[in-house]
Parts: structure tokens; C-alpha cells; sequence
């Protein structure tokens, strides 16, 4: 759950700065997949 916390926070952070919010984004999604599988 507090990783798809960060990825809104990396989503609302993408609405003010693209660079900074995909790079949460795509890190926590990395983060999400390793403990998915």
C-alpha cells in the first residue's frame, strides 16, 4: 500500500515537474514488479 502511495506522489509530482514525477514513477513500478514476482 505505501508503494502505491509514492506512485501517486510521483503522479501529482509529475503534474508540476514531467521529469522528477516519471522518475518516481518508473522506479517505484521497478520497486512494485521485483515484489510482485
Amino acid at each position: 500500500m505505501i508503494s502505491l502511495n509514492l506512485v501517486l506522489a510521483g503522479l501529482r509530482l509529475g503534474l508540476k515537474n514531467r521529469q522528477v514525477g516519471e522518475k518516481w514513477v518508473s522506479d517505484d513500478c521497478s520497486y512494485l514488479c521485483k515484489g510482485l514476482n
